[in-house]
């Protein structure tokens, strides 16, 4: 797409709005609408970061990248889906997948709680059947884990502890049990002695395992350690250690480098660290770092919406803030349309107006962070089924 002429931009955006009716199937053919747009702009990239507001919440935009993601595998050979998700999960999914043993719960574990709405029930359905058919490759990115990371929990603390062996190994395992079940007390508290002990036995995990390990054996259970390990390094107090995005980066960079060469990925994040540049904070988000590495093969979409409705994982329903007049989601909808998809010169033309692409309020230099920014007039929150 940043290889497109100026004369050729220019002209795309004057197509780039759309009318869009609340609901019934005027609603979907929108989101078909927007997904092709996207799509199309993003089909010959290397990798497509598909971005989210951070309340994690929007069930339109959800709707929108689910349609993106179909069409890029459908019309444009993308074979892989990485996850703002934990990495370990997708881990044991794809063992599973290998055995012939995945289950569609199993994936819905892995994609976690953000994303297991009613709306999106039909999609992740199809996502399974490319997956276990090998069409489509799925992973996650994130070294966190969640409230459904059944396979982090089941499988960290005995990896650690038969790792670090000797005398300390089943302090090491109930560590890292405690800590993943997340089960402190006041007389046992995540306190600066605890995190340093569960660093420890982390590196001392990994520091065995390259002592243990065969060359082409337990691939994954190194992977999974060196992820838990930049988790664990951050939980120290005052900790300097590298942030998350750039843990995320690493992942993707695995992935990519385990993945047939050539293989054109998706990858499934939040706005902010999608964004193709530094946005204020200290630390570079993902899109930036990946940037660096592949150019004008990577394409970066963000995501936001003018007013509506928010709900994050089944928590109640929220209004999202009321923007200003002159917000970047008000101008780009200020001609009557209910959705628009603006591309780099659109957003160049409209300037550094205030929008809530990362969250708060603020200016910034879209064009610069982004390729293609979706804006949907009205969002409406998810409907999530009650919590297992």
């Amino acid at each position: 797409m940043r290889g497109w002429s100026p004369l050729t931009m220019v002209a795309a955006s004057l197509f780039l709005a759309l009318p869009v009716c609340a609901q019934g199937p005027d609603s979907t053919m929108m989101i078909r609408d927007l997904a092709h747009r996207v799509s199309d702009a993003a089909c010959d990239a290397h990798v497509v970061l598909l971005g989210e507001l951070p309340s994690h919440g929007e069930a339109r935009g959800f709707a929108v990248k689910a349609a993106v993601v179909e069409e890029l595998v459908e019309r444009c050979g993308f074979r892989a889906l990485i996850f703002e998700a934990p990495f370990y999960e997708f881990v044991g999914f794809n063992a599973a997948v290998a055995a012939g043993a995945a289950t569609p719960r199993q994936l819905d574990r892995a994609i976690g709680r953000f994303w297991w709405t009613r709306e999106l029930a039909p999609w992740r359905g199809w996502l399974f059947q490319q997956a276990r058919s090998r069409r489509l490759t799925l992973g996650g990115m994130d070294d966190q884990v969640s409230i459904t990371s059944d396979f982090a929990r089941a499988t960290l603390p005995p990896l650690v502890g038969r790792l670090v062996g000797g005398s300390r190994a089943a302090r090491c395992e109930e560590s890292v049990r405690r800590h993943l079940f997340w089960q402190y007390t006041d007389s046992l508290p995540f306190d600066a002695t605890e995190q340093r002990w569960l660093l420890t036995c982390v590196q001392d995990a990994q520091a065995g395992w390259g002592e243990q390990a065969e060359r082409d054996q337990q691939i994954a259970d190194a992977e999974m350690l060196g992820a838990f390990a930049g988790y664990a390094a951050r939980q120290q107090e005052g900790s300097t250690a590298p942030g998350r995005d750039l843990g995320m980066y690493r992942a993707v960079m695995g992935h990519l480098q385990r993945l047939p060469a050539g293989t054109k990925v998706v990858v499934w994040t939040a706005t902010v660290h999608a964004a193709r540049a530094m946005t204020g904070g200290e630390e570079a988000p993902l899109g930036m770092l990946l940037a660096t590495r592949l150019g004008h093969r990577l394409v970066s979409v963000g995501f936001t919406a003018l007013g509506g409705e928010s709900s994050m994982a089944g928590r109640p329903v929220r209004t999202l803030p009321t923007l200003p007049p002159g917000s970047l989601e008000a101008r780009a909808l200020a001609g009557g349309a209910g959705a628009v998809v603006l591309d780099s010169v659109a957003l160049a033309a409209l300037g550094a107006l205030p929008s809530r692409l990362l969250g708060r309020t603020g200016a910034g230099d879209w064009a610069s962070l982004f390729d293609l920014v979706v804006v949907i007039g009205r969002e409406v929150a998810p409907a999530f089924d009650p919590w297992e």
